[in-house]
């Protein structure tokens, strides 16, 4: 099982004042802060001295474009650990993270516990995700989720329900059993969900299903 203890942790966010606080709430819980840094630059020569265990990165890290500086450090350093720290948690976070290996993201200002357990589920090999009515874009002020998320993925019904169902633990077997339909018409579903969605992990196809409140 994972320990927070001794756990390293580089910040790069060019808010200086953010990162001080940030480092506190980390210190707290016995995370290791190494360095911090301000820069895309400053971040990429940071790398090729340190080591940590996890980055935190602000998706808007100034001087660069939405996101950039995270997708630099997966394509120069594959196996390093990344947590995007962002004030919005919607569709196109959740798709950059999974189309460009990133470990996950947390809102902004999110309490410490939050944070923690985002830290936590990374380094335990999951994908973190905010709590699921952390932004109001992800609450209840919008169309229903289902119908929605149908017409831009083009999802029928029942790949709908069997996404739901993935996403709540049960068997393949149980699916086709609860929908009236053979195994091998669930691997078929499934096999158009992971087309549709461009999502190739059973792991992050169940966090998708989670941040669409599926």
């Amino acid at each position: 099982m994972y320990k927070s203890k001794g756990t390293t942790i580089l910040i790069a966010d060019a808010d200086a004042t953010f990162s001080d606080s940030l480092e506190k709430i980390l210190n707290k819980r016995n995370f290791l802060v190494i360095d911090k840094v301000s820069s895309r630059l400053e971040l990429a020569d940071t790398l090729l001295e340190v080591f940590p265990d996890l980055v935190i990165v602000d998706y808007n890290i100034s001087q660069m474009t939405d996101g950039d500086a995270a997708l630099d450090i997966h394509h120069r350093f594959p196996r390093q650990k990344i947590l995007l720290l962002t004030y919005f948690a919607n569709l196109d976070v959740f798709s950059f993270c999974i189309e460009n290996g990133i470990n996950g993201f947390q809102l902004k200002g999110c309490n410490p516990e939050e944070l923690y357990e985002s830290i936590e589920t990374i380094m335990n090999g999951g994908f973190a995700l905010p709590g699921e009515h952390a932004n109001s874009e992800l609450s209840g002020d919008k169309p229903p989720i289902l119908n929605a998320l149908g017409k831009k993925l083009k999802l029928t019904l029942r790949e709908i329900q069997v996404i739901k169902y993935m996403s709540e633990g049960i068997s393949d077997d149980n699916i086709a059993k609860l929908l009236f339909r053979s195994k091998a018409s669930i691997e078929e579903y499934k096999h158009s969900i992971f087309e549709k969605t461009h999502i190739s992990q059973l792991e992050h196809l169940i966090a998708y299903a989670s941040l669409n409140l599926l």
